[in-house]
């Protein structure tokens, strides 16, 4: 072991590197188109030499402020009779006069997020030429070229517009723009137009297909509206197109801002992107960029000059795309690196189902944000490849969250603290779903409020960060483990639980065989209760009374080892029948992943119950199942679940994972939380610090035997770079990030050291530093 003053991890600085999608062709369909964000603004970039641009913007929701109050359908009286009902009918056997009773309670639905429109720059070409698209990840911008055009589209940060420039073939192009929302009015310019759009009031989500698929607004009615500039600036050397949208949307409770203002804005940012010169718009887009991007860097091997699309082809033939090609494996996770930039940046929202690409008014499940496991997968590679930034509008959003999830709380529970549901959306929809006909295996689950909380202090507590950030973090966590204790009751057995209580978004039979989802103290309960508390507890000073109160709740409990037998873990506290032995949740394992309370035993139990749940299942339960088999140490079968997570998704049905032709990641359909949780399944297979330690390549594929990655962040803030040869440890290289300087456990291979980390140089470790040579 020794510091090493002049090595660094990495250098930001450094030339790009180029790691691109290519692809030949033009793009015919909007999952073969390429995806652009900066946080706020989204495109799909289809087309070839003529481009067809869809936009998104983050705040074009369906629906207004306050919108879950108003569908209350009982008064708080009500509801909370209604849940004692539910609760003694669960304690007394009788779950199915639990869930009329549940039903009772139900809101609506949340609503949906909505395309802005579609953006046509170039007419038709009667003899196109050959096309060839690629979208460079390290810079964040789609380049076209087809003939003597090139053009190359952006979407700026710093000027909050995108930006498509043409040059080769001195053609002054057209410039079409529709929408399926509700064009108020439209202004024709020199150079461009205003159009001023406005949203519906209520999109149901597909699965209430009784309903109208929108309800625009009545004269005094409020919904979103948005205004669309589009202008050009035409040169001898190229023409510039560049877009803003700005909207009137203020907040999740904030009354809607005025039109005129939004208007204003969106002009502004037109005519300043439009007096700036080219070479400054792109340059200051690309240093913005890679400013998150290239802080970490992941090699697995040289990459064929080949269209993607060819690459994806052969390794998929060969059986095994990791082996046959590494580096789309790096590519995978450099793209979902690249779509959480896109999709989540300070100020704004966080990433939703489909992060911040939607093309369709009713889309899957309204793209909303769904809490039970696809909200918080989008953020969970976030401390670990040091994109802190993209954790802001996740920590903004629970704020919201638990404004509003007081008032839904006091009123649906009688209890302090805040609570959410499955389901939220813009406006913080907090309420439990369902319109009085939701299934309760996923319309009663009242513990987004814990997950959300323990996850963010987590991510908070990851690297240091600001003490407001750690302020703000404790409070939710706080607030949450308030409502933890007034939901929890005294049990027969005198133990502390819940009831009525699901597992997300499974079912069991009854002893006379009627399916149902509702028990007591399901294990994700007890798991997310007991981590709530426990932090509480953990991060508390002399006198706290929450903190007494939660270790006095503590106590009561049961222990997770309570819940493990010869099968494996438990879903619920009694072994029940299954309905569906190989659902694609997998709850009952959060203290693997992403929690870190799992001893040895319940280790081994969560190993047996993912061999009976099996491998193959939809994208996101993949990449859970990926960082589950990482921490339990089975590099083979995360080797198997990369080869599905790779396959054609085309086609799929059911609840197969896979990849779209842009990589997209499939539920089926499209959910985003696939690509971004494959990041940080890769990532557990590298480098693992929750248990006090900071593990190196614990689960590390053997189709990747050879590479290196440089930038991750170890737990309590250490950046980490690591070599490695023929699936053996090279070299080791620490540096702590400012306030985290000390000493730090290191294992690898069954050996570990403790190693002073500093922050103004690398301490380099090699396997002889560990006791060993190889493993």
């Amino acid at each position: 072991m020794h510091t090493d003053v002049t090595s660094v991890p990495y250098r930001r600085d450094r030339a790009p590197r180029g790691r691109s999608l290519v692809f030949a062709g033009a793009a015919a369909e909007w999952l073969e188109a390429m995806p652009l964000g900066n946080g706020r603004l989204g495109a799909m970039c289809g087309g070839g030499a003529r481009a067809v641009i869809d936009l998104n913007e983050e705040s074009v929701w369906s629906g207004a402020p306050g919108r879950d109050e108003r569908q209350r359908p009982t008064s708080a009286d009500e509801a909370q009779e209604l849940l004692a009902r539910a609760r003694a009918a669960v304690l007394d056997g009788r779950p199915q006069d639990a869930e009329e009773s549940l039903a009772r309670r139900q809101s609506d639905y949340t609503q949906a997020f909505l395309p802005v429109g579609r953006l046509v720059i170039g007419g038709e070409d009667p003899d196109p030429p050959t096309v060839m698209r690629s979208l460079d990840l390290t810079t964040a911008v789609h380049e076209v070229r087809a003939g003597d055009l090139v053009a190359e589209t952006f979407v700026s940060k710093p000027a909050q517009v995108l930006v498509h420039a043409i040059s080769g073939d001195g053609a002054d192009p057209a410039l079409e723009f529709s929408s399926p929302l509700r064009e108020t009015s439209r202004e024709d310019l020199d150079d461009g137009f205003v159009v001023r759009l406005r949203a519906p009031v209520d999109v149901p989500p597909p699965h209430e297909p009784s309903l109208p698929a929108a309800v625009w607004p009545e004269p005094g009615e409020e919904s979103v509206e948005v205004v669309v500039v589009v202008r050009r600036r035409t040169a001898p050397e190229r023409t510039v197109v560049v877009a803003a949208i700005e909207t009137t949307y203020a907040g999740a409770s904030a009354p809607l801002a005025d039109v005129a203002d939004a208007e204003r804005r969106a002009r502004s940012r037109a005519e300043t992107a439009l007096r700036t010169p080219y070479e400054r718009l792109r340059e200051d887009h690309v240093r913005a960029h890679r400013a998150l991007f290239d802080r970490v860097r992941l090699d697995l091997g040289r990459a064929p000059d080949r269209s993607t699309a060819d690459r994806l082809a052969d390794a998929r033939a060969s059986g095994d795309v990791a082996a046959a090609d590494p580096d789309l494996v790096a590519t995978l996770f450099d793209y979902g690196r690249y779509l959480l930039i896109c999709s989540s940046r300070p100020g704004g929202l966080p990433a939703h189902l489909q992060g911040l690409w939607s093309a369709e008014m009713r889309p899957p499940w309204s793209s909303n944000y769904t809490l039970n496991i696809n909200t918080e997968m989008n953020c969970w590679a976030a401390g670990v490849t040091d994109l802190p930034e993209t954790v802001e509008p996740l920590l903004d959003f629970a704020e919201d969250l638990a404004r509003r999830g007081a008032d839904t709380a006091r009123h649906d529970f009688g209890a302090r603290g805040w609570v959410a549901h499955h389901n939220s959306d813009a406006w913080a929809f907090t309420a439990a779903v369902g319109r009085g006909q939701g299934d309760l295996r996923w319309a009663y689950w009242p513990f987004a409020g814990p997950w959300l909380a323990c996850q963010l202090a987590d991510l908070v507590d990851h690297a240091p960060r600001p003490p407001e950030q750690a302020a703000r973090a404790a409070a939710l966590l706080r607030g949450a483990a308030e409502f933890v204790l007034d939901l929890l009751i005294e049990l027969p057995t005198g133990e502390l639980g819940t009831a009525p209580s699901t597992s997300p978004e499974n079912t069991f039979r009854t002893a006379d065989g009627r399916e149902t989802a509702l028990g007591v103290t399901s294990t994700m309960d007890l798991a997310l209760a007991r981590d709530v508390l426990a932090r509480v507890v953990r991060g508390s000073v002399d006198g706290d009374p929450l903190a007494r109160e939660a270790a006095a709740a503590l106590a009561r409990l049961p222990e997770l080892a309570s819940r493990i037998d010869e099968d494996g873990v438990r879903e619920w506290r009694d072994a029940v029948a299954e309905v569906d032995p190989h659902h694609r949740h997998v709850s009952h394992l959060y203290p693997v992943f992403p929690g870190s309370e799992a001893d040895d035993a319940f280790t081994a139990a969560a190993a047996r119950s993912l061999d009976r749940r099996g491998l193959d299942s939809t994208g996101w339960s993949l990449a859970w199942k990926t960082a589950l088999w990482a921490r339990i140490g089975r590099p083979d079968r995360v080797e198997a679940l990369i080869r599905l997570m790779f396959r054609d998704a085309r086609g799929a049905t059911g609840h197969a994972g896979g990849l779209y032709p842009n990589l997209f990641a499939a539920h089926p359909p499209f959910q985003i939380d696939g690509n971004l949780g494959f990041v940080a399944g890769l990532a557990e297979c590298l480098l693992q610090s929750h248990r006090g330690r900071i593990e190196l390549l614990p689960a590390l594929p053997p189709s990747l035997p050879s590479g290196r990655v440089q930038g991750l962040i170890a737990r309590p803030g250490i950046r980490v770079g690591i070599a490695w040869s023929g699936g053996e440890l090279v070299e080791a290289r620490l540096r702590a990030l400012p306030g985290a300087e000390g000493e730090v456990r290191i294992a690898w291979g069954g050996s570990e050291a403790d190693v002073a980390a500093r922050s103004d140089a690398d301490t380099v470790v090699t396997p002889a530093d560990l006791g060993g040579g190889s493993r």
